[in-house]
């Protein structure tokens, strides 16, 4: 025999859940593009110090007075805008990364906050839930028959 209160009180429904799916995808979305933003700031990194080593090393060898030397010299001329190129590049980068961190603690942000809410809807549903089920269980102690929440309000 099902408890009447299990008639009346259901299952916790969250009527944001569709809102929270949404942030949570956002939020999601968000985090990828900031791993892509901080992949890309790697790789530029990555590059500018392959670029700094190349130089170091064709400054070294147009010191000399060989004949490699004026070669080394040019490949350092263009190995120093390679390296201004890349520069800038690299600046562009942490800029994008600051705009997408700050997008994804904004939507992060959104989404706990949502999160939060459901806890607590969730939660003062199961205080709900449990004074009924003690209130029923009270009445079943006093030998009175039970009425839904419905029908006491109707007496």
């Amino acid at each position: 025999m099902p408890w009447p209160i299990d008639e009346t009180m259901g299952r916790f429904q969250f009527r944001l859940a569709g809102l929270l799916r949404l942030r949570t995808q956002m939020e999601k979305t968000a985090r990828r593009t900031l791993a892509a933003a901080m992949g890309n700031v790697a790789n530029v990194e990555q590059r500018m110090a392959t670029a700094t080593i190349g130089l170091a090393e064709c400054e070294q060898l147009g010191c000399g007075t060989d004949a490699h030397a004026p070669l080394a010299r040019a490949l350092a001329q263009g190995l120093a805008r390679h390296r201004l190129r890349l520069q800038n590049e690299l600046r562009a980068a942490h800029a994008q990364l600051e705009r997408t961190r700050g997008d994804w603690i904004e939507r992060r942000r959104e989404q706990r906050t949502l999160d939060v809410l459901r806890d607590k809807q969730r939660e003062e549903w199961q205080m709900e839930r449990q004074r009924a089920e003690q209130h029923e269980l009270e009445e079943l102690a006093r030998g009175r028959k039970v009425l839904a929440p419905a029908e006491e309000t109707q007496e």
